[in-house]
């Protein structure tokens, strides 16, 4: 008989969903965590708040990280192996809306993926997988509907990025299908005010929005109302020659061109007959071919210096020719033989150095160098005394980053504080791949940044289980923020709604918006438009807003605006259609508002409310924005 599932907390003001049935399956639209390893328990966690039934399978009895969450689970595992069908089935899975596989092993979760999908071909399949194995999940998800592979490791590069980047207050993002790119700034407010939403504000020096976070309606400041413009630091000026007094040169390359300026000089003034300096650059030119040979005839009739002149060039053209062909040679060989010899960081570049990097390197080079970073690797085989060659070997450069990316969080903490020592300035971060308060154990080790895999893993395996798609996670002030793009559909509870009721509603920030029928993708859409089934969004998400969207708990509009039109004004009709496009209503049923009384709008969001009080004033119309009170 399979177990009960676990409930929700009553307490939680989230419906608990539907009832066991009488045989004691798990009931419909129940979840499935196979495998309650770390991760496993992460997710079960966070589950209990959105109040659906959880069930667990694992092949042997798990070791708990917590005693209540040991405690509410009780009674609501199978043991057993995930892969076979019988074991599945006595967890409930044909009755599931969502089943999570988050084995440490890969080819154990994708073997699960393939049986879960014979025995329930309507739910949702998070795989975990990582490595070689990540590429077949890849071509599963394409032949597979409903199936989402996951590797918690990848899932950690934009945070890594964001702890690394010199600018702590600056995150990028770029949609996926945009042209634009969108930057979350961070405000100066504190992190604890409540939830944040988004700043818009067009900048004509970034190809693209640049955005600022400020706080909930009625908790934020003066200065944290401000729109704060940042520029990127490495656009540079390119009128005139300015440019080329902030390029750092190579002070060899710079010798080596005095030297083959003088060494033409000096042959044409030493080989030259006649005032012909045609001559003496032929000749000087040919000897530097690497060959004793006169072409003009002029060494014939040559003093004893011009012969001697004449063999040191003879020499020195040898060495030249000789050289050339080596570096020729070495270019052929390394296309050949796919060998390519890593490159010497340019002097004053900035660099980020990254300890025992693995497979994020790659992803994390490629995020990083779209800021114009460079990424050095190095291993810890050597111990410290090879990150300090390391850290010789770029001392010519700007180092603003450390990370330390094993997987012994204690080794990877001992390198940063050594590494502090010496360039304090720099940013560090350390990767902890199973570890939770990861937060607070940065601010306790004095502002390093401490990176939990775990946690950014599970806040993303959550999201998809419920149907989203996660393009990334973000941190912002230390909380993961989830990219989530979402498809519309006919019954979906965002349907018809405003991208102000979204953003106020559910706490949701609107990054893009791509209509169905047109395909036009709208980066920071206005705050009036709405949204209809098939569009697409993608939003800044956190757990909070997933689970107000899967409960239908939208927040209530509680504002309104006061306004008072002067009667016969010449521009009415304009006034009309400015005050229907943020109102949803017919221009001519508020010709009414326009006889010269005080006249107050329908509840509006905070934003929208905001933006229509600006698009009067701009008509010189009194308004006010005042609390709304049923």
């Amino acid at each position: 008989m399979a177990p009960a599932p676990l409930r929700a907390d009553p307490s939680s003001g989230i419906p608990s969903g539907n009832t066991p049935s009488d045989s004691g399956g798990v009931a419909s639209e129940g979840l499935l965590i196979c495998g309650l390893g770390a991760l496993g328990q992460a997710c079960l966690e966070r589950l209990q708040g959105f109040g659906v039934p959880l069930t667990g399978v694992d092949l042997h009895q798990p070791q708990w990280r917590s005693p209540e969450l040991e405690r509410d689970v009780e009674g609501h595992i199978v043991l057993g192996d995930m892969r076979q069908a019988a074991v599945l089935q006595r967890a409930g899975v044909e009755r599931c809306r969502a089943v999570l596989l988050l084995s440490q092993d890969s080819q154990v979760n994708l073997e699960a993926a393939l049986q879960v999908r014979l025995l329930n071909p309507d739910a949702d399949v998070v795989v975990r997988a990582s490595g070689q194995e990540q590429g077949l999940g890849q071509l599963l998800e394409q032949r597979l509907p409903r199936l989402a592979v996951v590797n918690p490791l990848m899932l950690t590069v934009a945070a890594l990025a964001a702890a690394l980047h010199p600018d702590a207050t600056v995150t990028q993002l770029t949609p996926a299908s945009g042209d634009s790119s969108v930057v979350l700034m961070e405000g100066a407010a504190d992190a604890s005010a409540g939830h944040q939403r988004l700043l818009r504000s067009r900048d004509p020096a970034v190809d693209g929005w640049c955005i600022g976070l400020r706080n909930r309606p009625g908790r934020a400041n003066a200065s944290t109302r401000r729109i704060e413009r940042w520029r990127w630091q490495h656009l540079r000026s390119w009128e005139g020659w300015g440019w080329l007094r902030q390029r750092p040169y190579n002070r060899p390359v710079l010798w080596a061109l005095v030297l083959v300026v003088a060494t033409l000089g000096l042959g044409v003034a030493l080989f030259s007959e006649g005032g012909r300096w045609q001559g003496g650059l032929v000749v000087t030119l040919g000897l530097l071919k690497g060959e004793y040979i006169d072409p003009l005839n002029l060494l014939t009739r040559a003093s004893d210096l011009q012969l001697s002149f004449g063999l040191m060039y003879a020499l020195l053209g040898t060495v030249l020719t000789s050289c050339l062909v080596a570096v020729i040679l070495e270019q052929l060989l390394s296309n050949r033989l796919g060998l390519q010899r890593p490159q010497r960081p340019r002097r004053g570049s900035r660099q980020v150095l990254l300890l025992e990097p693995g497979d994020i390197a790659e992803p994390l080079t490629t995020l990083l160098g779209a800021e114009a970073i460079g990424v050095q690797c190095c291993g810890l085989q050597d111990g410290l005394s090879g990150v300090r060659q390391q850290l010789h070997r770029l001392r010519h450069t700007d180092l603003v980053g450390i990370a330390a990316l094993s997987n012994n969080l204690l080794t990877n903490m001992q390198m940063v504080l050594e590494v502090q020592q010496h360039l304090p300035r720099a940013r560090l971060a350390v990767l902890a791949h199973a570890m939770a308060a990861s937060d607070q154990l940065g601010t306790l080790l004095g502002g390093i940044g401490v990176i939990s895999g775990m946690d950014i893993a599970a806040d993303a395996v959550v999201a998809t289980a419920f149907g989203e798609r996660v393009e990334r996670v973000v941190r912002v002030r230390g909380v993961n923020r989830l990219v989530v793009r979402y498809q519309l559909s006919p019954g979906d509870p965002l349907t018809g709604l405003t991208v102000a009721r979204l953003e106020n509603g559910y706490d949701l920030n609107v990054l893009t918006l791509q209509r169905h029928r047109s395909g036009q993708v709208t980066a920071i859409p206005p705050l009036e438009w709405q949204v209809h089934a098939g569009d697409e969004l993608t939003v800044l998400a956190d757990l909070d807003s997933l689970r107000r969207v899967e409960a239908g708990r939208v927040a209530p509009p509680a504002w309104r605006v006061d306004l008072r039109v002067p009667p016969g004004r010449q521009d009415g009709f304009v006034v009309q259609q400015a005050l229907a496009r943020f109102l949803g209503l017919p221009p001519g049923r508020l010709q009414e508002w326009l006889d010269g009384t005080w006249h107050h709008t329908d509840p509006l969001d905070h934003d929208l409310a905001e933006l229509l009080m600006q698009e009067l004033q701009r008509y010189r119309i009194d308004c006010r924005l005042v609390p709304w009170q049923p």
